[in-house]
């Protein structure tokens, strides 16, 4: 069994992260820590858990980003089961082996999540988070969401391999991307029972990428779509705006109009930085063709505001 964390700055909790796993009820383990450019002492952290215990393997990927930190520790698991955990949340001593008694029992099974209990930045318990447990159910609910808890999940490397692994040009939905792309070939599931402590801080990335997360979500739906029909139309291994930004001139000059279905991602998918004005307008209009929502309509005036809003003092009409 492999685990694979990847930590940046996460000095105040990776060390109780990696206890955690440390002290598992399946010991047969090792623990891939990815540094990706810490400027803090979680580096150091690890390397001092690593000398005590030699499960731990402590590699650098010098800022890179996430993806390439996971793809990394993918590309290092030798363990054909592998399993993620962030470097501040917390596994409960029998998650690795329930979930392991799972692919165990389910040769089909590719990806295995469980329901997490979020905590505060002490460790105090703040709410309980479900997530739909049967393969339909989740199947549903990923044309609409993400309805997995990446910090909890296990799956089979192979098949994330085959599937590409994680993909830059969805950096902070990357997990999201590569559900979808698993539910095309396999089985997916979440276990009922909270398995992991997810805790909640001001200095998560969700909270501070929340605009580009949403907008990225859509694309990896939008993307989700096109593979039913045609190629996706961007880099996948390029950066999260202009993937967006080629996928939306894309749609923009096939025309005919904008799906119920795919209104909501163009409005979230038209908020990224730097989307050119005509082809903003063009979409905008296709969406409006048939019976668009208000969100929609509304839509053109908010985005105009933030524009100027966006704009140097000194290019500001006075």
């Amino acid at each position: 069994m492999s685990v694979i964390i990847p930590v940046r700055d996460g000095a105040p909790y990776v060390g109780e992260a990696l206890q955690s796993i440390l002290d598992q009820d399946l010991a047969d383990i090792e623990v891939i820590v990815v540094d990706d450019g810490s400027r803090d002492d979680s580096a150091a952290i690890a390397t001092s858990i690593s000398d005590r215990d030699s499960r731990v393997k402590l590699v650098a990927n010098c800022g890179k980003g996430i993806v390439d930190a996971l793809n990394m520790g993918l590309s290092l698991a030798r363990a054909p089961l592998v399993a993620r955990m962030d470097c501040d949340d917390v596994s409960l001593p029998e998650r690795l082996r329930l979930q392991v008694a799972c692919f165990e029992a389910n040769v089909d099974l590719q990806l295995l999540g469980t329901a997490g209990l979020q905590i505060d930045r002490d460790g105090n318990p703040l709410r309980p988070l479900d997530v739909p447990s049967r393969n339909d159910q989740l199947r549903d609910a990923l044309a609409r969401y993400n309805p997995m808890l990446h910090p909890t999940v296990m799956f089979r490397a192979e098949a994330v391999r085959r599937a590409g692994g994680y993909r830059r040009a969805f950096t902070y939905a990357e997990d999201y991307d590569l559900w979808l792309r698993l539910s095309e070939t396999g089985k997916l599931a979440n276990m009922d029972a909270r398995l992991v402590k997810l805790r909640s801080h001001p200095g998560q990335v969700s909270r501070m990428k929340e605009d580009q997360q949403k907008a990225v979500a859509a694309l990896a739906r939008q993307s989700a779509l096109l593979r039913r029909h045609r190629a996706e139309p961007f880099d996948a291994n390029g950066q999260p705006a202009q993937a967006i930004a080629s996928f939306l001139a894309s749609r923009a000059a096939m025309g005919g109009g904008i799906s119920s279905l795919e209104r909501r991602d163009i409005e979230l998918l038209l908020r990224t930085a730097d989307i050119p004005l005509a082809l903003t307008l063009k979409l905008l209009f296709l969406a409006a063709v048939g019976a668009p929502s208000f969100r929609t309509l509304a839509l053109g005036p908010r985005l105009a505001w933030r524009r100027t809003i966006a704009r140097p003092a000194k290019m500001r009409l006075n």
